[in-house]
């Protein structure tokens, strides 16, 4: 693996089917590696406004069916971070309290994300065949999922919970005090647990608890 040094970041934008192990820690550290020299040296890790990107970049190859023979991975270990965004393929899995009372996790474009969190406030956007395993602690959470997406946070402890679900999508929450939840057009969500409901189903959208 080579070590990339980068400024400091507080959000992560990940994709092009490169595979990330994320974990919390004090000591930014960022770690890129591939089959090869030359398709690692294609891996730009650039941080701008604070957020860190992770690309792979070639003028003679950008089929995913290719990428995906490559074991394109990164290795990162951060503090403070708020935002992690995966797309494109890539897939993320996650450890750690990251020291932040806000999180927000966008996973879109068949990408998969695996991840223990800590967090006051989660934030979640989802579409278009991604995937999403959480779990550990959000006091809240406010998840919106379209497009054939998947959230499991049924290992996710939470204490109140607004969540849409549409065009196919599916959601699961574990939820202890209010759930407000809207499911339309074949989307689907079910919870754990005994929360106040309040819900809105249209077009096929389902609620219900488990």
């Amino acid at each position: 693996a080579q070590v990339r040094v980068v400024p400091p970041f507080h959000a992560i934008s990940v994709g092009t089917g490169i595979e990330l192990a994320l974990t919390a820690g004090h000591d930014q550290r960022v770690e890129v590696s591939a089959d090869t020299p030359e398709l690692r040296d294609h891996i730009e890790t650039t941080v701008k406004d604070g957020v860190l990107t992770l690309r792979y970049d070639s003028q003679n190859d950008r089929t995913s069916a290719l990428r995906r023979n490559k074991h394109l991975r990164a290795t990162i270990t951060a503090d403070q971070l708020t935002a992690l965004s995966a797309h494109s393929g890539s897939s993320v899995r996650a450890s750690g309290d990251f020291d932040a009372d806000n999180f927000q996790l966008d996973v879109s474009s068949g990408a998969a994300v695996k991840a223990s969190l800590a967090t006051t406030t989660l934030t979640v956007r989802q579409s278009s065949g991604s995937t999403a395993d959480l779990r550990g602690r959000a006091t809240s959470i406010d998840v919106r999922s379209s497009s054939g997406a998947t959230l499991d946070g049924g290992d996710l402890q939470t204490d109140r919970a607004r969540a849409e679900a549409s065009s196919g999508s599916s959601v699961r929450l574990a939820v202890k005090d209010d759930l407000v939840a809207q499911a339309s057009s074949g989307g689907s969500i079910s919870y754990k647990g005994s929360p106040q409901l309040t819900k809105r189903t249209s077009s096929g959208g389902s609620v219900s608890g488990q």
